[in-house]
């Protein structure tokens, strides 16, 4: 059943006046963990943008024109920072598209939530 009522979000929550149209959800859960606080600066920013860009979605394409557009850094530091996360068992590469010259498709995962981190990347 979808909820009727929207909660406008308070003063210092936000810049339009009370409602948004996007927003993201953290579970206290989860923003505790060693997973979320284990990560660095770039990558801690990179999950809350694909969270936000998600729009609710498990699976999302995120360009890496559109990090640079978010986070205004070199491809190496956004590779790394994908890779941070995977490690963390944050997201997974759904599809590889680099040689398709497409984005990737990324997945959120669960895999945080075991505490085995490294093994959410493919091949391990």
């Amino acid at each position: 059943m979808a909820r009727s009522k929207k909660t406008p979000f308070q003063p210092w929550e936000t810049k339009t006046g009370g409602m948004e149209q996007r927003y993201i959800r953290l579970g206290n859960s989860q923003l505790l963990d060693q997973s979320i606080r284990g990560l660095g600066d770039k990558a801690f920013r990179l999950y809350a943008y694909m969270r936000l860009d998600s729009g609710g979605r498990r699976e999302f394409e995120m360009p890496y024109a559109r990090i640079r557009q978010l986070m205004p850094i070199s491809r190496p530091a956004i590779k790394a920072a994908v890779t941070e996360l995977e490690q963390a068992g944050l997201i997974e590469v759904a599809e590889n598209n680099a040689n398709l010259r497409k984005p990737n498709l990324y997945r959120f995962s669960t895999v945080w939530r075991t505490g085995e981190m490294g093994k959410a990347v493919k091949g391990q």
